[in-house]
C-alpha cells in the first residue's frame, strides 16, 4: 500500500529556518533506514507559505491569494511517499522520527494514497528533463471528498489522460489522490513522546485530498498549469501551490551519507517508472 506522510508546519519551518547539522545527521540516518527497508520512496520539503499561493476556481474564474497563511498548525512543511503493508507498519516507523526535529515536538500525518473509484498511476518520462523549478499543487479537501462521493468515470478518464500527457513532457513528476481522513492517523510528539490519533479529522477544509508535483519555469507558470488541470471534483476547487526545496537551495553542507540516501530515493523513483 502507498501512503503519503505529511510533516506539519511549525514556526521554524514557516520562517524558513535552516536545519542544524545535528538534525541533518539524525534525519539522514533515519531516512537511510527507511530507504534500506524499501519503505521510503520519496521525501520532499516545501518552502514557507510566504512564497506560496492559494487559488480558488469557481464558475471558470480563478481567484489567487498570496501567502503567508496563518493557520500554521494545519500547514504542511514536507511530504514523503511510503510503501508498506499497512498503516500500522507506517505508524511504527513514524514513531522513530528523530527527536532532533522540532525539539521532539512535531506532528506527522499518515494518509492512505489512492483515488476513490481508481486512477492511473503517473509514470514520469525519465528522458524528459525540462528546466525549471518544482512546485507542489495541493488539492484542498471538501465534505464531498471526505465522504468519498462517487466521481463520474469520464472525469477520471480525462484526468488520467491529462496526467499521462504532462508526465510524457516531463512537466508532471508525480501525482496521487488521498483517501478520506477516516483512513488516516496522526502521530503527535510532545518532548519526543508519541501519541497516535486515528481519523477522521474535523478540519476538512484544511485537509489535503490530492497532489501534483510539477516542474515549470516560475510560480506564474505553476498557477497557469493549475488553472488548466482537469480536477475531477467541483464545481468549486481550491488548491495551494508551494515551491519545493532542492538540496542546493539549502544553505547547509550535506553529508555524503545524506546525499547518497537522496540519490538512492531518486533511483528508486526512476526504476518505478520503467
Amino acid at each position: 500500500m502507498r501512503f503519503l506522510i505529511f510533516r506539519k508546519a511549525d514556526a521554524d519551518t514557516e520562517q524558513g529556518a535552516m536545519p542544524s547539522d545535528e538534525l541533518l545527521t539524525a534525519m539522514g540516518a533515519y531516512n537511510q533506514q527507511l530507504v534500506d527497508a524499501g519503505v521510503m520512496r520519496a521525501g520532499e520539503g516545501l518552502r514557507p507559505t510566504r512564497e506560496a499561493v492559494r487559488m480558488t476556481l469557481s464558475s471558470g474564474q480563478a481567484t489567487v491569494i498570496d501567502g503567508p497563511f496563518t493557520e500554521t498548525k494545519e500547514l504542511i512543511a514536507g511530504l514523503s511517499v511510503f510503501e508498506a503493508a499497512s498503516r500500522e507498519e507506517v505508524v511504527n516507523w513514524i514513531k522513530q522520527w528523530p527527536m532532533q526535529d522540532g525539539g521532539g515536538n512535531v506532528t506527522v500525518e499518515i494518509r492512505e494514497a489512492g483515488c476513490p473509484g481508481g486512477c492511473a498511476e503517473v509514470r514520469p518520462n525519465p528522458d524528459a528533463n525540462p528546466e525549471g523549478k518544482r512546485f507542489a499543487v495541493l488539492l484542498r479537501s471538501s465534505p464531498a471528498l471526505e465522504a468519498e462521493e462517487p466521481v463520474a468515470q469520464e472525469k477520471l478518464d480525462r484526468l488520467d489522460a491529462h496526467n499521462a500527457a504532462e508526465a510524457a513532457k516531463g512537466v508532471l513528476l508525480a501525482a496521487d489522490g488521498l483517501r478520506s481522513s477516516a483512513r488516516a492517523s496522526r502521530v503527535q510528539f510532545n518532548g519526543g513522546k508519541a501519541t497516535v490519533l486515528d481519523g477522521p479529522f474535523t478540519e476538512i477544509k484544511e485537509l489535503i485530498a490530492g497532489y501534483w508535483m510539477i516542474r515549470v519555469a516560475s510560480m506564474n507558470d505553476a498557477i497557469e498549469w493549475a488553472k488548466r488541470n482537469p480536477y475531477p471534483t467541483g464545481p468549486d476547487v481550491e488548491v495551494e501551490i508551494r515551491p519545493m526545496y532542492e538540496l542546493d537551495d539549502l544553505d547547509v553542507d550535506f553529508t555524503p551519507e545524506l546525499r547518497a540516501a537522496e540519490q538512492r530515493m531518486r533511483q528508486m523513483q526512476l526504476e518505478a517508472t520503467r
